[in-house]
């Protein structure tokens, strides 16, 4: 655990950690410090993405559904959470932690752009080039070119919409 910790502060051995750990890392990208990954097997990163201290990607870890997808040139703020994976919550009478998980992929398209403290739920995909406001909680779809924000987040705008 400390040799693991150490290493993130040295780019090189920073790189090519994360290469080795993660499902697909692409070129130009990178994990900061601080970051949370649960399930790195089931996260994929493309090119020119930089996940910046704070951020939280958690996966099932085994589970073929449970996939986060990042793809090329999207932009993250610090403190964002992507989940693939949530608790199950439907029988009154069984503990919550004891009813399994639901699973679903999380796509974030080319371009987009997650502000600071966000939160993406399972099974959401964040549109080409779409904006998603600070402090947002995401539960649903968001198109290309969308700007989104709230708890939960919904459309304000899109982006090049004359109004």
């Amino acid at each position: 655990m400390y040799l693991t910790h150490w290493l993130l502060f040295f780019k090189p051995f920073r790189m090519w950690f994360q290469k080795y750990k993660i499902g697909s890392i692409g070129s130009n990208s990178e994990i900061r410090p601080y970051c949370t990954i649960i399930g790195t097997q089931n996260v994929v990163i493309g090119n020119n993405v930089i996940i910046p201290n704070g951020t939280t990607l958690c996966n099932l870890p085994g589970d073929k559904k449970s996939f986060i997808y990042i793809e090329d040139d999207v932009l993250l703020g610090p403190n964002v959470a992507i989940y693939s994976s949530t608790h199950n919550f439907q029988n009154i009478e069984i503990p919550i932690k004891n009813q399994g998980y639901k699973t679903a992929e999380t796509r974030l398209k080319k371009g987009c752009w997650v502000g600071i403290n966000s939160v993406i739920l399972p099974g959401v995909t964040i549109g080409k080039n779409s904006v998603v406001g600070a402090n947002s909680v995401v539960n649903i779809d968001v198109p290309d070119f969308a700007v989104v924000a709230g708890a939960p987040a919904k459309i304000i705008k899109y982006i090049n919409d004359p109004k």
